[in-house]
């Protein structure tokens, strides 16, 4: 029997759950009894775990934190991680972010690419194989989590608070292809300072640590300010994303614009809380608080991703650069909140870049460690990384590509052997936490043959 010829009879059901799991809001909310990432992320476990049952799997759900979903028997297991949360939608949508609509060819909504319509195609991949009949020496289990996007706390709870049995070996659809076999360290910082005389002005910018924010505003009592107008004119003049200001009352509301994109990838977006601040260099300030705010951005975050002004630019060979990623950043009551997000070289120890930015913006900004991730490695060598490098060759006919580290952080970290394997191809634009997320309907055929394959070859 053909897999990757039967696989594609299951693509109309593929998009069809992919279109009606988009369409569940599942970012995170505040936790309800029975719900402990909220209402959204279990309505969207549920939906997986209603799907498996229907298709005929073994299903577990373990208190809305994870799912399993399996078929098979052996000792050992292969597992596939998968996340049904989301980054929050943004603004600029040109569809509904959870319509799930198809236009063009392409299925809409966010969580398309990440992650829930990679987690469909390889549930309908698991399902092609117990179809089949095909006899395989490990159980197959897909593992779900609510919590991805947020800290990861459905793995934790899954593999530490219940002390479920880690797989054999597994690989997460949360990637770009071909393997990923290293992932850098991931720091979540917050560097926090309260101020007496700021408690009227607002500052709000983007929605997550792991997103690089589109738009930030500022209201700022025009007694604080001078020359704004002649800044806006200064400032914008030949720049793509620009800002505006319009008077509201006795204050300037003052909004800089930039392009969203995940943090693991700063460079493919443009941050607007950074440039607020490089904004502000050209703006008279007559608030003493609000002058020593500015002169930090600008002495130590300026518009770098990679961490200079801080101390912390270092590099390795296998996984390139350090990037840093100011998301969201608010100041209410007097309260700042700057959220850090920094990806770390696989060679660098997580708590050297910790220590050295304590050091230099001590006295200037409390700084709370909020998350600290080792970085992941597989050799490529293994027999994981080698078996799947062969899958996707095989499959794709691209024999150039070579694997792969990248700055994200996937779940192959909360497992003891395992990898992400795509599921972004090389044709494929990558709007992950982007408006306009989208999964173009004629990749499904090849992501389908992939994803059989390589179970296939995995738990044979």
């Amino acid at each position: 029997m053909n897999l990757q010829e039967k696989v594609l009879d299951y693509k109309d059901e593929v998009v069809k759950h992919i279109q009606g799991s988009v369409q569940i809001k599942s970012v995170l909310e505040t936790a309800k009894e029975g719900m402990p990432f909220g209402e959204g992320p279990t309505k969207a476990l549920n939906y997986f775990v209603d799907l498996g049952k229907e298709l005929g799997f073994d299903v577990i759900n373990y208190d809305n934190y994870a799912a399993t979903i399996e078929f098979g028997e052996g000792e050992e297991v292969l597992g596939i991680l998968g996340h049904v949360d989301v980054v929050p939608e943004g603004e600029g949508w040109e569809h509904p972010p959870y319509s799930g609509a198809i236009v063009d060819g392409k299925i809409y909504g966010r969580g398309t690419l990440d992650d829930k319509g990679p987690s469909v195609i390889s549930l309908f991949a698991m399902k092609a194989i117990m179809d089949s009949g095909i006899k395989l020496n490990k159980k197959v289990r897909m593992i779900l989590g609510a919590n991805e996007e947020s800290g990861s706390k459905c793995m934790d709870y899954y593999f530490n608070t219940l002390k479920m049995p880690q797989p054999t070996l597994a690989f997460t659809p949360d990637s770009t292809f071909p393997v990923t076999f290293a992932e850098k360290g991931i720091i979540h910082l917050k560097l926090k300072n309260k101020y007496s005389t700021l408690k009227n002005l607002s500052l709000m910018g983007g929605n997550a640590f792991n997103s690089v924010p589109e738009r930030c505003e500022l209201k700022v009592s025009k007694e604080f300010v001078s020359g704004i107008d002649e800044a806006v004119e200064k400032y914008n003049e030949g720049k793509e994303y620009k800002v505006a200001c319009e008077v509201v009352g006795d204050n300037y509301v003052i909004n800089s614009y930039g392009k969203s994109a995940h943090a693991s990838k700063p460079t493919s977006g443009y941050n607007s809380v950074s440039a607020l601040f490089e904004f502000l260099k050209l703006v008279e300030i007559r608030n003493e608080e609000l002058k020593s705010l500015v002169a930090f951005f600008n002495d130590y975050i300026k518009m770098e991703l990679d961490g200079e002004s801080l101390g912390v630019n270092f590099e390795d060979n296998e996984s390139g650069k350090l990037t840093l990623n100011i998301g969201k950043t608010t100041l209410k009551d007097g309260v700042l909140e700057v959220c850090v997000d920094i990806r770390c070289p696989v060679h660098v120890a997580n708590q050297k870049v910790i220590d050295i930015i304590k050091e230099r913006v001590n006295k200037k900004m409390e700084v709370e460690v909020c998350g600290n991730t080792a970085p992941l490695y597989v050799s490529k060598d293994s027999f994981l990384v080698s078996t799947l490098m062969k899958v996707y060759k095989d499959t794709t006919g691209d024999l150039e590509s070579q694997p792969i580290a990248i700055g994200g952080g996937t779940y192959a970290r909360t497992v003891k052997n395992g990898v992400a394997f795509g599921a972004l191809l090389s044709s494929q634009v990558d709007n992950m936490h982007q408006k306009n997320e989208y999964l173009e309907i004629d990749k499904i055929d090849t992501l389908l043959k992939i994803y059989v394959e390589a179970i296939y070859q995995l738990a044979k």
